[in-house]
């Protein structure tokens, strides 16, 4: 039947890049079957026609705007299109129903419980977890076999880390860290750009790979291990036993979704 099935947009706005994803979820079996997804730059115009063209009634659509960047989430929220209904906007991370466990709660960046909302769905009861998320930066976090956030660690990412070495130097040019994301580079750089690249790609992959070992051993057991953002190409080939959800972030969104509006109704 067409009314057992919720149409969710969920747009999660970042640093550098806004994500965008349309789902459609069973209201019985809570299902995330996603119909589209797109990726734009911050300053690029948003894409509402893509999203319109796909047989949607609009008006049906539940939408929810969560993510770091709160300017560029305001600016969306305002110039919001009238055939959308009003969207759900994340102002609190409380709103997110994951417990967390780290000594100050409300600074943990939103990315990061979205993330751990969606894993709670996706990985086994049993188990505990750990969530790469390699983007402007990259954090490497743990979550608990009953799903709480416990923390993790946060370090520079391969773009944030190439803009770095250029604006802190006066000597190291601006390398476009993206381009190694398909094509590995030599580990002996023969010239400065291709040893800054050497530096940024085996960086990167060596310190994901020893947190995630750190963090199994501190957790004491044999974790899921899930890869999401937007350098998941560097990573995945050498954590071949980790799951790639490259919407993490959006059904976390939608996991929030619903429970913002589970709890307007109970009130």
């Amino acid at each position: 039947m067409a009314d057992a099935f919720v149409k969710y947009l969920a747009i999660h706005v970042g640093h550098t890049r806004v994500k965008i994803g349309l789902f459609e979820v069973d209201k019985l079996s809570t299902e995330f079957n996603c119909l589209n997804t797109f990726s734009i730059e911050l300053e690029e115009e948003f894409p509402w026609n893509e999203i319109k063209s796909d047989n949607v009634n609009c008006s049906q659509v539940i939408s929810i705007i969560t993510g770091s960047n709160r300017i560029r989430s305001k600016e969306l929220q305002f110039n919001w299109n009238n055939h959308f209904q009003e969207p759900l906007f994340l102002e609190h991370n409380s709103s997110i129903p994951v417990k967390n466990l780290v000594e100050v709660p409300e600074k943990v960046g939103a990315d990061r419980l979205l993330n751990t909302a969606a894993v709670n769905k996706l990985k086994r009861e049993d188990s505990s977890a750990i969530i790469v998320d390699s983007g402007t930066a990259i954090t490497v976090d743990a979550v608990s076999q009953r799903g709480e956030f416990l923390g993790g660690a946060i370090l520079p990412g391969v773009l944030m880390g190439a803009r770095a070495m250029h604006d802190f130097t006066t000597t190291l040019p601006m390398i476009d860290g993206k381009k190694y994301l398909d094509a590995p580079p030599a580990a002996i750089g023969k010239n400065t750009e291709d040893a800054m690249a050497s530096g940024l790609y085996w960086g990167h992959l060596g310190a994901v790979k020893e947190l995630v070992d750190r963090i199994q051993n501190e957790l004491g057991e044999n974790s899921q291990l899930f890869l999401t953002g937007g350098a998941t190409p560097l990573l995945q080939s050498y954590l071949t036993e980790a799951k790639v959800e490259p919407c993490l972030s959006l059904i976390g969104s939608i996991i929030t979704a619903k429970a913002m509006l589970s709890a307007s109704i109970t009130k």
